[in-house]
């Protein structure tokens, strides 16, 4: 299985936070500084409270495999063949169950992912940045 090498694009620091504990090996996930209600993808405006500020929470890295794809030809701009192919995980964190976070499987040899499957996070190094990564718990 490959790594996509492409770096993600930061229009706005809104997901510096995530990509932080992701070098620390922590799974952070945005949070309303009011009511503590999780929000996956982190909104600009909390919808929940308007006025209040986005709290960066460390969550449990384990979680299930919710959906899952496999990519075997890259569609990014720019040679990506020695990357392909990897799969794409939406993940829910134990402690946010219906929060999906898109990351890669990084499945040892011959292992597939699977929908339900035990995971816990294993960040990768792709380039000059980070993924959010998972591998299978045994």
């Amino acid at each position: 299985m490959g790594i996509p090498v492409f770096p993600p694009r930061f229009d706005t620091d809104l997901l510096k936070p995530f990509y932080e504990g992701l070098e620390k090996g922590e799974l952070r996930m945005s949070a309303c500084s009011t009511c503590g209600e999780f929000h996956w993808y982190p909104p600009e405006i909390l919808h929940c409270h308007p006025e209040a500020k986005i709290d960066w929470r460390t969550i449990s890295p384990e979680g299930v495999i919710y959906s899952f794809t496999t990519v075997t030809r890259s569609l990014l701009p720019g040679d990506h063949r020695d990357e392909v192919p990897f799969t794409v995980i939406l993940v829910e964190s134990d402690d946010v169950p219906n929060a999906r976070i898109p990351s890669i499987f990084m499945a040892r040899e011959g292992q597939e992912a699977e929908c339900g499957m035990r995971v816990r996070l294993s960040p990768v190094q792709a380039g000059e940045h980070i993924l959010p990564a998972f591998e299978a718990i045994d």
